[in-house]
């Protein structure tokens, strides 16, 4: 999304990077994509499964391991793998 957050996160080597902004959500370093529905998006992780509650969620964009997420997000959870 933003080619200062994709040099940080090459540089300091990150496992993921997670980055909120409004109405939308960029994950980078994500292994699956295990659930998809406008209201729900489960995501594997390295160390965890992301898990994301909203309303009207969708893929806004899709790249290998890059995803950015548009929708009223409404609760993140993280769930040990």
């Amino acid at each position: 999304m933003h080619l200062k957050d994709n040099l940080t996160n090459f540089l300091y080597d990150k496992n993921y990077y997670i980055a909120f902004y409004e109405n939308y959500l960029y994950i980078f370093n994500y292994l699956t994509l295990d659930l998809l529905t406008d209201t729900k998006i489960i995501l594997t992780l390295e160390q965890f499964k992301l898990i994301i509650q909203g309303k009207d969620l969708f893929i806004k964009k899709m790249l290998p391991h890059e995803l950015l997420l548009q929708g009223q997000i409404t609760n993140l959870e993280f769930e040990n793998a």
